[in-house]
């Protein structure tokens, strides 16, 4: 009579600790943080242009001659700024639509000490298929807009230059220097049709967002549990 008062507590202790266990092992697999993906701003130049304000120019412009896109007025770094911040924003948007943990890194903040960074550049390739630093202004949208993108690991102190300027081959009539980019950095080239600025940006945006997916979330499922 008292061995059995005795083993029905006893019993329940060591259901109760091996639940415990259990379910402490449990909360760890799905309770481990997912890594943060930092989006930093996207490398886009502005040519550095004076307004002209002579009569026969503001006369133009109302007449519609001149492409509103190339317009002086809307001041290239003020839309650089624009465009960049637009990209960063739909992209961040679209990876938290996915559940992944994404923040927008502005560009003089410093590297984060882990996740993911992701950084890129706007390109313009001309008919020769030379590429450019794509800019903002006059005589820019000449040619194919791209983006190149890298998906870089955290720690890291130097990520891999995405380019590297191609010294003594620019051209002063033409805007944006060219560059050669690095097989190194491992970036993904993505095009952007210029057709619709909004649209372009969100297709982009959704492309990138895809393959930030593909290269960190099984890296997260492998991530070994504590």
């Amino acid at each position: 009579m008292n061995n059995r008062w005795w083993t029905c507590p006893v019993a329940a202790f060591w259901l109760a600790a091996f639940a415990s266990v259990a379910l402490a092992q449990q909360g760890g697999a799905t309770g481990a943080s997912a890594p943060v993906v930092y989006v930093s701003d996207f490398e886009l130049d502005a040519a550095d242009i004076t307004p002209d304000q002579s009569r026969l120019s503001r006369a133009r412009r109302l007449a519609g001659s001149l492409s509103p896109l190339h317009l002086s007025e809307q001041d290239p770094q003020k839309k650089s700024q624009e465009l960049v911040a637009k990209m960063s924003e739909t992209l961040v948007a679209d990876l938290q639509h996915d559940g992944i943990d994404a923040r927008r890194l502005p560009g003089d903040a410093p590297l984060p000490a882990q996740g993911w960074l992701v950084r890129g550049v706007f390109l313009s390739v001309d008919e020769g298929n030379r590429v450019r630093r794509a800019v903002v202004g006059f005589g820019a949208g000449q040619g194919k807009i791209e983006l190149a993108v890298a998906i870089d690991p955290l720690p890291n102190e130097s990520p891999t230059p995405l380019y590297q300027t191609v010294e003594g081959q620019s051209d002063r009539h033409v805007p944006g220097a060219i560059v050669k980019l690095n097989p190194y950095a491992a970036a993904a080239r993505y095009v952007m049709a210029g057709n619709d600025q909004q649209a372009d940006i969100k297709q982009v945006a959704g492309q990138v967002a895809d393959a930030v997916q593909a290269r960190v979330k099984p890296r997260a499922a492998q991530a070994p549990q504590q």
